[in-house]
């Protein structure tokens, strides 16, 4: 079985990582202000999709390549990669809810919750993302040093 391509692991690290950048940016941001510029709140939603797809295509990756395992969406490719060991159980189920934020991003967006969203990457969203791409990359590192 081949090994993930560490160029597409660097790829889609970088990705999420820029993405991430800006989430943190928005964040400092007082609530008052963010929920008040339609820019900021846009912006946070379409960071929040391109980290979650990202990783989720990372996900993919490793399980294809690693695993010769495919996976039928975003939510089980988290899933799988704790079965399989290259993430805690904890970490899988941090990135599905993220999954579950996406999709009603890209999918239900008259149903956004704004400040949710907001609230939810302070309290937890950046730190899953954070254990997500550490677990993940020293999985990687490990497997091909």
């Amino acid at each position: 079985m081949t090994r993930v391509d560490k160029e597409v692991v660097k790829k889609l690290i970088s990705e999420a990582e820029e993405a991430l950048d800006e989430i943190r940016k928005i964040l400092a941001i007082e609530l008052s202000s963010f929920v008040g510029n339609r820019s900021l709140r846009f912006s946070l939603r379409y960071c929040v999709i391109m980290v979650v797809e990202a990783l989720a295509d990372l996900a993919v990756a490793i399980l294809e390549k690693d695993f010769g395992v495919a996976v039928e969406s975003y939510r089980d490719a988290f899933l799988r990669l704790a079965e399989k060991g290259v993430i805690s159980a904890e970490t899988a189920q941090s990135m599905t809810r993220l999954v579950g934020l996406r999709n009603i991003l890209v999918h239900r967006y008259w149903s956004v919750d704004d400040m949710r969203i907001y609230n939810d990457a302070k309290r937890s969203g950046v730190k899953a993302v954070e254990k997500f791409m550490e677990e993940a990359l020293s999985y990687v590192e490990a497997k091909d040093p």
